[in-house]
């Protein structure tokens, strides 16, 4: 404590009255104390003028100062919303004065003004984390919640390039997920995006080292849990990748995922604008925003877990998170295990490495987009133009433009000195993802794949019930009918009805089903001018579409 007019005072702040004794005599200093030790360092507002605040710098318990950018409408009411942040922070309030708490914060007009950051990211030239401003911007993040900083540190650089990413070297699986977790900062400066972003999603068999790979990326920002998990809601996800803003989302096994849910999460995170809700006073809330890239891992694709669901994935959906299979390797997920026995010993030697070295790489890496004054966007640019990147329709050029910035991320964060990987090695790994993922995709588009596939596959389920002989002279008796079959060639021809063929290829219009087969070679013969053929069944003249699938084994 410390003396203070003859009284012994404990650390803190106190409210200074002066009263009148009855007798007229001298007025007597009063001191109220009202909580632990807190100071007003500065105020803040954003660029727009809005979200006025205080930059509060307090010590708790452990007699460890921490900073806090308060905004002023938590003083609204009674303020209980800002105490209760305080007193999480280890601020000790007196209750029977925490009123005076509000009354010295309205009274506070620092001298210093500082830019209040509503998100964290990219901010001019300034990137702002939670707890640290990487740049020369006067600029803080500032939250009605005093966040919990992801966001931490722990080894040295030094200690996660020799001991972490140099591990990566023979590895295209290991380097293409680190690249991924370099991109996110690239959205913006590289990629000019002002909102959304994408993600690669790592299938393989359990234990093959996916969650491996997720962890040592995750190791670029920081400790081991900043891989989540899929499990988690629509509004969850959202409020998670607004606070990741810019940089890494991890989210590991696809399966813990609502597959009903799944596709719509996908377009969310992908676009980088959230749900619009409505305000307590009845007005529009501003809805979150976002850049990020995504690194997710699963046993099975995007498309498979959908299929559980009963949902179809949409050519949209199959762009924004690209199936990638990452456990063909000669090690699982790895081919150069350095040395180890095995491939779990060297997934284990990478967590236990990368539970004890994080959170630098990241930071560096901003540092050196912040001091690179070369033209990124045009460099990335070429990085397109790859050999390696050439795509055959607007899906894959999609695709391909996703895995250059990989790549491009990769190669700049090699570039500035961050993993001891060679030129590259990056840029190499992100043509083989690319490749891995074309191949896993098939050909066309991904509305006529999946129009074949469900008619393939009805025919397989159908074939012998729903179906019978066009030259039949008595016509059999079949439940539902979905068509006839007709030996032509050494092929069995079926002879959908219009019915039939609708249903096989549900969710989609004759025509847009007509078009898929027409384009894939499966209408067998028709009519001039149309695409059905008229046939003679029981004496009667129908119309039939004629499908023979020409080769089943790409399906």
């Amino acid at each position: 404590g410390f003396i203070a007019q003859g009284r012994v005072h404990v650390p803190g702040l106190y409210w200074h009255t002066l009263s009148t004794p009855k007798n007229n005599s001298e007025p007597e200093p009063s001191d109220t104390w009202i909580c632990t030790p807190i100071h007003a360092i500065a105020s803040t507002a954003n660029q727009q003028g809005e979200s006025f605040g205080l930059l509060l710098r307090f010590v708790n318990p452990d007699g460890q100062w921490q900073e806090w950018s308060a905004p002023m409408y938590l003083l609204k009411g009674s303020a209980e919303e800002l105490r209760g942040e305080l007193l999480n922070l280890g601020v000790r309030i007196d209750p029977k004065n925490r009123s005076l708490l509000t009354a010295w914060m309205m009274g506070c007009y620092p001298d210093k003004r500082i830019t209040a950051a509503l998100c964290t990211g990219w901010h001019g030239n300034s990137f702002v984390l939670p707890k640290r401003t990487i740049g020369n911007g006067d600029i803080r993040f500032q939250s009605e919640h005093a966040a919990h900083d992801d966001f931490i540190s722990s080894g040295t650089l030094e200690d996660w390039r020799t001991q972490v990413s140099t591990f990566c070297t023979g590895n295209p699986m290991l380097i293409l997920a680190v690249s991924a977790g370099f991109t996110g900062p690239l959205l913006k400066r590289a990629k000019q995006q002002e909102t959304g972003g994408a993600g690669i999603h790592l299938i393989g068999d359990s234990s093959q080292g996916k969650t491996t790979a997720l962890q040592v990326a995750g190791s670029i920002w920081g400790p081991p849990r900043f891989v989540r998990t899929w499990r988690a809601t629509s509004n969850g996800l959202e409020a998670t990748a607004a606070a990741l803003n810019d940089t890494l989302l991890i989210l590991d096994e696809i399966s813990e995922c609502d597959p009903k849910e799944i596709g719509a999460i996908v377009y969310a995170l992908a676009n980088g604008v959230g749900k619009q809700r409505a305000a307590r006073t009845g007005g529009a809330r501003q809805s979150a925003r976002w850049r990020i890239m995504a690194l997710s891992s699963g046993e099975r694709s995007l498309t498979a877990h959908m299929a559980e669901g009963g949902k179809r994935t949409k050519a949209g959906q199959e762009v924004r998170l690209l199936d990638v299979p990452a456990t063909g390797q000669q090690h699982g997920l790895f081919d150069d295990l350095h040395a180890l026995t095995n491939g779990r010993a060297f997934a284990d030697r990478l967590k236990q490495v990368t539970s004890k070295c994080y959170g630098h790489a990241g930071p560096t890496f901003i540092e050196g987009l912040i001091n690179d004054d070369r033209d990124l966007p045009e460099l990335y640019a070429k990085a397109c133009q790859g050999r390696g990147f050439v795509a055959s329709n607007s899906v894959e050029s999609r695709a391909a433009d996703v895995f250059a910035l990989v790549g491009f991320a990769g190669e700049l964060s090699t570039e500035y000195g961050i993993t001891g990987w060679q030129e590259g090695e990056a840029i190499n790994a992100a043509i083989q993802g690319f490749e891995h993922w074309r191949k896993f995709r098939g050909q066309g588009q991904t509305e006529d794949r999946q129009i074949l596939s469900a008619i393939k596959e009805f025919i397989q389920r159908n074939g012998d019930s729903r179906f019978s002989s066009v030259d039949d002279t008595h016509e059999t008796s079949v439940r539902d009918r979905a068509g006839y079959w007709q030996d032509k060639s050494g092929h069995r021809v079926f002879l959908f009805n219009s019915p039939g063929l609708k249903e096989a290829a549900a969710g989609f219009d004759i025509r847009r089903i007509l078009d898929a087969l027409d384009s894939a070679g499966w209408i067998f013969e028709h009519d001039i001018a149309k695409r059905s053929k008229k046939s003679r069944v029981s004496g009667a003249s129908i119309s039939l579409y004629s499908i023979l699938p020409t080769d089943w084994s790409e399906l």
